[in-house]
């Protein structure tokens, strides 16, 4: 909230260009894509991490099942 007040207290008394504001607002974009991005590959190693850790214990499952049918 006191960030905007100010931003907006500054824009008032000492206006800021519009490329420079628009380059400003790019680089909050950037940020937020590589937020977003930095979320979906966290997700994505765990997802997998569990589909791996359930492979091996339906593996380890079915050579159970073979070793007992013998």
């Amino acid at each position: 909230m006191f960030t905007k007040l100010k931003a907006g207290w500054e824009n008032f008394w000492l206006p800021v260009d519009e490329e420079e504001q628009e380059i400003e607002i790019s680089k909050k974009k950037a940020q937020l894509d590589f937020a977003k991005d930095k979320k979906y590959e966290s997700r994505w190693v765990w997802y997998h991490t569990v589909l791996a850790v359930e492979l091996a214990m339906t593996n380890i499952l079915l050579l159970w099942i073979a070793i007992n049918t013998l």
